[in-house]
């Protein structure tokens, strides 16, 4: 059996399927709002990451498929620039998490320029946070409904809000 941190490297090199990788823009949107912020297995639950960040940028997130593409753009620079000083200064999870937040406003420009985005970086980065941050069955507990969301999501595209 593969281990669960075994299991996130994969996801991170494309060697299997990361959840929130693929389908519509307003679902992984939704769902990466989610990462950030849902109160179980969100990064808002990962010690040295601030729980206010978490939230505005899933607050963007769920902007993304709807917003106005200038102040968007505008807005993600400013969460970039905040991510680079919240990682200078984190330690292990709350680094981790940090970057998940830069790697999203990488996919957030990418996508603003009409560009293709995995989202995998951000998504590694989260479930790395959740890993170096709690007890092994509980980092597993959180990344398997992160999971479960995204399939939720996925297969029944009407589901709003997130399966804990």
């Amino acid at each position: 059996m593969i281990s669960l941190s075994d299991r996130v490297l994969l996801m991170a090199t494309g060697e299997i399927e990361c959840p929130g990788t693929e389908g519509p823009g307003s679902l992984r949107w939704g769902w990466l709002a989610d990462l950030y912020s849902h109160p179980v297995w969100g990064l808002v639950t990962i010690p040295g990451f601030s729980t206010a960040v978490g939230h505005t940028v899933a607050t963007l997130c769920l902007d993304m498929p709807t917003g106005t593409v200038d102040p968007l753009a505008a807005r993600w620079a400013a969460v970039d620039r905040l991510a680079a000083i919240g990682a200078s200064r984190a330690q292990s999870a709350g680094l981790y998490a940090w970057s998940a937040v830069a790697d999203s406003s990488v996919d957030a420009h990418d996508y603003l320029g009409g560009h293709q985005f995995s989202g995998a970086e951000a998504v590694s980065a989260a479930f790395w946070a959740h890993l170096a941050a709690k007890p092994a069955p509980v980092a597993e507990t959180c990344i398997a409904a992160a999971i479960e969301a995204w399939a939720s999501r996925l297969h029944c595209p009407s589901t709003r809000g997130a399966i804990a």
